[in-house]
């Protein structure tokens, strides 16, 4: 009897033992599965959050590309637009000097020479000829020097295809240097007459000896040759480039009469239009052929 009391003792203390461990770990378990919870729910959160970041990213691309689509503009054409007018200011910075400097010579010297028409021309020019008569002759002449820069442009591709260098360049440097120095020193002689002459409105400037006066238009020519066609600074071949510019729209005036002139203009302009596009078109072969070859383009080199 003794021992069933005990044992029912044991048994008693045992059930509250476990009863009192399951009370204490009831709490546990809850504690761990409040913290698992406010971790899955701060993940869930976070979650959230990027996804909503995502969305006001996404969101914003969407409005600055609407922005861009509204305004009928993407940044490709937004840098072509740039592109295309640094060019054209570019081109235009040296055109306007052109321009410039071409009135002031023409104004320099306006008078200075007798009525000289250039003997190249086919018919010249009388102020007893009618309106007719002027623009046959000044559409003969027109098309007699357009058909002499197509012969030569042609010539100068056959040159250049079967690597005559040495020859082409030669030529092209002949034409640069005779330009520099026979032109260039007649219009040079003509304002210094000009600016020497304080009778005549000049501003009294010291005459100059001729040989000194040669030598300088000697050195201006051999220089101008080689800024062109060697290696130099670009603002110096823009230079020498501009000054040719000059030269030549100065004979243009001087040497040829205006009905011819503005023929020759138009006629070249056209010339120079079919020359590049079209298939058979002389300055467009020789591109073609310059870029098979890769190599620089000889007139622009």
């Amino acid at each position: 009897g003794g021992r069933r009391r005990k044992d029912g003792r044991m048994s008693q203390e045992g059930g509250q033992s476990e009863s009192t461990a399951a009370a204490a770990g009831a709490p546990a378990a809850d504690g761990i599965d409040t913290m698992s919870s406010q971790s899955s729910n701060e993940e869930t959160r976070g979650l959230l959050s990027a996804n909503q970041q995502d969305e006001a990213a996404a969101q914003a691309d969407d409005g600055g590309g609407g922005g861009r689509a509204a305004e009928g503009m993407t940044e490709e054409e937004e840098e072509e637009l740039v592109y295309s007018a640094a060019h054209l200011t570019s081109i235009l910075k040296p055109v306007s000097v052109t321009m410039v400097l071409v009135v002031l010579c023409v104004k320099s010297t306006q008078g200075m020479l007798s009525d000289f028409q250039s003997p190249y021309l086919v018919y010249h020019e009388e102020d007893s000829d009618t309106t007719t008569q002027l623009m046959i002759k000044a559409l003969i002449n027109a098309l007699a020097g357009v058909a002499a820069v197509l012969v030569f442009t042609f010539f100068f591709f056959l040159l250049y295809k079967h690597n005559c260098t040495s020859i082409l360049f030669g030529w092209l440097g002949l034409s640069v240097a005779s330009l520099l120095g026979s032109s260039g020193g007649t219009l040079s002689y003509l304002l210094i007459r000009r600016f020497s002459d304080a009778s005549e409105g000049g501003w009294g400037f010291p005459a100059v000896d001729i040989n000194l006066f040669l030598f300088c238009q000697y050195n201006l020519a051999m220089v101008g040759v080689a800024v062109v066609f060697w290696r130099s600074p670009l603002w110096a071949k823009q230079v020498v480039l501009v000054v040719v510019s000059c030269i030549m729209a100065w004979i243009m005036n001087v040497f040829l009469p205006d009905w011819t002139t503005w023929s020759v203009l138009f006629f070249l302009s056209c010339y120079d239009i079919c020359a590049v596009l079209t298939p058979w078109g002389p300055l467009k072969l020789i591109v073609e052929l310059a870029q098979e070859r890769g190599d620089a383009i000889p007139v622009s080199d």
